[in-house]
């Protein structure tokens, strides 16, 4: 109890430390010596479970080397009296979970009694067998159908996994783990495109490199953490911690104009030259890159905005305060009416997909909010109970990407799912990487074209092929059988696994604080 007690402290402790390296404002003293205990706050988990692994061992050798008894256990031997006793019953009556009825269990006591008069032993096998056969007659048809079509479903996807995992296997084991010199920080965003790829860091600087991986220009006007970061054609846009919104150059690395805000700006998400960001007071606003105008803002959150998405048709944000809010965008604009989907623990990443929201937390699951049905489904994302995921990515439409992070050892990994079905497909595991908080590739890359990641984290690595690389590290492509399952709920000793939570469907409510239309009287642009 004692070691239990201790290591859910220490996975405590580890994910506050994980937390203040992934959030994007600059971090006090106080905060920087915390993070510096990190590796000893690791080292004695690792101690603890290693502790724990022995007393495992040792009891189950103490209990192997005991002697074994030669009684027969009260459920395989049956003596005269008690066998006597029982048949005074002539029916029994037992209530089966699963479909909730009474069986009659009079087959079951005359095949006993057979195996009696005979000398045997009734065995499990025996009582398998007229349980099925039982069942066979009083179970309801329907009710069996339905059961044997989820089990042809789940093996007919495992065996779906198991083809394409076979095909893409090949091509992703060529690929290397290209690390590049970049930032002195934690990476906060990565922005992918034809040209190359724009990485944004928390120590002020944005840098943008070409497609073999060579650094061009560094974006050094900034004087806070680089939040976010898009590119389109030779503009790249930032959104910075300092409340300002610039617009540069790509070609010559220059600032071209910038765009200042009354709130710091948290983090950011980007459709169609139109982006959703969150501010460190709460607000969420739906701003146009092109106009460099304010189409609509609302303060929705109590705390820090901590994550938000945005498609064509919909809008999503979550702050600290373990609160989910969706918006649908009419007209240009998003409702003034949220729907809240409610959650235990703060949303890490989200991304959109047609009718779904995916979004992860520091649970053991994916969660995927279903608009048109309004429910919710799970994906399980981990190997272990104890973990997080800080990054999703929908990848050429067709693959869910979501990064694994492993409280206990430090390891990551990436791992891939059809989108059509969540079928889990395979793993690319990132050894000695740190959690991954942001994902990104070329969209104008097709299916067949070589495969390329770009990840962003304590350092910023490319899944690929390029050129510049000194020493590339290799990749394991795996396929990790604990990932077939559509999802887990358990309870860990630090309570960082899914439990039973998230009630749908989901509440609908109105803030009368909101506005929409344009909000340009509490803005001000400064060029």
């Amino acid at each position: 109890w004692y070691q239990r007690r201790v290591r859910g402290k220490l996975r405590k402790k580890l994910r506050q430390i994980e937390s203040l390296e992934k959030c994007c404002r600059p971090l006090t003293l106080q905060e920087i010596e915390k993070v510096k205990s990190k590796d000893n706050c690791r080292e004695s988990l690792q101690n603890f479970l290693r502790l724990a692994e022995d007393f495992d061992v040792s009891v189950t050798e103490t209990s192997s080397a005991s002697p074994i008894s030669t009684q027969q256990p009260k459920c395989h031997a049956f003596n005269k009296d008690c066998l006597e006793e029982s048949n005074k019953t002539e029916t029994k009556v037992s209530v089966v979970e699963n479909h909730d009825q009474l069986l009659d269990l009079s087959v079951e006591e005359q095949t006993i009694n057979k195996n009696f008069e005979l000398g045997k032993a009734i065995t499990q096998q025996d009582l398998q067998l007229v349980n099925s056969a039982q069942d066979t007659v009083d179970k309801p048809i329907s009710s069996e159908v339905h059961i044997d079509q989820r089990k042809r479903k789940r093996q007919s996807s495992k065996k779906l996994g198991r083809e394409k995992f076979s095909k893409i296997k090949d091509k992703w084991g060529k690929q290397k783990l290209h690390f590049l010199d970049s930032h002195n920080d934690r990476i906060c965003s990565i922005a992918s495109s034809t040209e190359g790829f724009v990485s944004a860091s928390r120590d002020t600087t944005c840098k943008v490199w070409s497609k073999n991986g060579e650094l061009l220009h560094t974006l050094g006007d900034h004087t806070s953490s680089v939040t976010g970061v898009f590119s389109h054609g030779d503009k790249i846009y930032t959104t910075c911690y300092d409340s300002k919104i610039r617009l540069w150059d790509r070609n010559t690395g220059k600032l071209k104009h910038f765009h200042y805000l009354f709130s710091p700006i948290v983090c950011a998400a980007e459709c169609d030259m139109m982006v959703i960001f969150g501010t460190e007071g709460g607000k969420v606003v739906y701003y146009c890159l092109e106009s460099f105008t304010v189409k609509w803002e609302k303060v929705e959150h109590v705390e820090s905005v901590l994550s938000v998405a945005l498609s064509k048709n919909m809008a999503a944000s979550a702050s600290s305060n373990s609160d989910l809010c969706i918006w649908e965008i009419v007209n240009g604009f998003p409702t003034n009416t949220a729907i809240n989907v409610p959650v235990s623990r703060p949303v890490r990443c989200m991304v959109f997909n047609h009718d779904k929201l995916y979004f992860g937390d520091d649970g053991v699951n994916i969660k995927v909010y279903d608009f048109k049905s309004e429910t919710l489904d799970k994906l399980k994302n981990h190997d272990s109970e104890h973990g997080s995921t800080d990054s999703l990515l929908v990848y050429l439409n067709c693959y869910l990407v979501s990064s694994s992070y492993n409280i206990d050892t430090g390891d990551c990994s990436i791992n891939f799912r059809s989108l059509e079905d969540h079928c889990y497909l395979f793993t690319v595991k990132c050894p000695v990487y740190g959690p991954i908080t942001c994902l990104a590739f070329d969209p104008s890359i097709s299916v067949d074209s070589t495969p390329e990641i770009v990840c962003g984290g304590s350092e910023l690595g490319v899944i690929g092929q390029l050129s510049v690389s000194d020493e590339p590290g290799d990749i394991e492509v795996i396929r990790l059988e604990s990932l077939q399952d559509r999802h887990t709920d358990s309870l860990s000793e630090d309570f960082s696994s899914d439990d039973e939570e998230l009630e749908l469907p989901a509440k609908r409510r109105v803030n009368s604080e909101s506005s929409s239309g344009e909000a340009s009287q509490s803005w001000c642009s400064i060029s």
